[in-house]
């Protein structure tokens, strides 16, 4: 339990007996609670999602990297697909671990992350999409 000042709106210690900031004495219908919601699920779905992406984007790779395979154009294009996708998939790990301090915030960059991932490589980011996408409409969307 958290008590938070009427005068001041200062969080203080639930032990506190005087405000830590402005020194007005709290009663006892001056506590409120404030309930945090843990976001570790937001969190293990938004990194898997992004290695799932990271495996992704490294299959992506090495397939661009065998140029003989495909046109000069294809492959360099695949190759700049792969690397797209490896920076949006960090950019969803990042998404994921700033979830914990702003979860709107951590969930927009989930969703866009995810979005980019599937952009970029399509069929070998899906997996990854999926999750880092589920991560970030959960942390808009929970309580």
């Amino acid at each position: 339990m958290t008590k938070f000042c009427k005068e001041c709106g200062n969080e203080n210690k639930d032990t506190a007996v005087f405000c830590e900031k402005c020194g007005k004495p709290f009663n006892s219908d001056e506590i409120r609670e404030e309930k945090k919601t843990s976001r570790t699920i937001e969190v293990i779905v938004g990194i898997l999602g992004g290695i799932f992406g990271i495996i992704g984007a490294i299959a992506a790779l090495f397939i661009g990297s065998f140029g003989e395979a495909f046109s000069a154009a294809g492959a360099s294009g695949i190759m700049g697909l792969g690397t797209s996708a490896l920076i949006a998939s960090i950019v969803g790990i990042v998404g994921a671990a700033y979830v914990l301090k702003s979860p709107k915030w951590g969930g927009i960059i989930l969703i866009i992350s995810a979005v980019w991932l599937l952009v970029s490589i399509s069929l070998f980011g899906v997996l990854g999409a999926v999750l880092l996408g589920l991560a970030g409409l959960l942390a808009l969307l929970r309580k």
